[in-house]
């Protein structure tokens, strides 16, 4: 009896979880066709697939908290003043062996993957003169 149990239990445990896998097929609402001589609707919403599949690259102007090219992830203080962690690809995991906490970098990413790190130059500090 116990065994029976055990098998209906794992066989929809099992059922669960690849139903959770399985992706959901969503239609965008088809628009009702309108007249020329009906007031003009408001413009529909794009649909959150559309945006989603094509993700804008940003530029990140921030300071290097830490590296582990082991993770291939960097941790930056952006200019907010918040740390943030991404994922590098690419050039951009090379990049992580020429960085250290404390660098100035920009980093070109989308969402949370750096796919691109480049090292700001140290600006030259001003020749001090002495006033006698």
């Amino acid at each position: 009896m116990k065994k029976i149990v055990l098998a209906i239990v794992v066989a929809a445990a099992t059922a669960g979880v690849a139903s959770a896998q399985t992706a959901t097929k969503t239609t965008a609402p088809k628009t009702p066709a309108t007249t020329t001589s009906a007031p003009k609707a408001a413009a529909p919403a794009k649909a959150p697939a559309a945006t989603a599949s094509a993700p804008k690259a940003h530029t990140i102007k921030a300071e290097v908290v830490s590296t582990d090219a082991a993770a291939k992830s960097i941790t930056v203080k952006n200019s907010a003043g918040a740390n943030e962690t991404l994922t590098a690809s690419g050039a951009a995991v090379a990049e992580l062996a020429k960085v250290k906490a404390g660098d100035m970098v920009t980093i070109t990413a989308h969402n949370t993957t750096a796919t691109k790190i480049v090292k700001a130059k140290a600006a030259k500090a001003p020749a001090k003169t002495e006033k006698k």
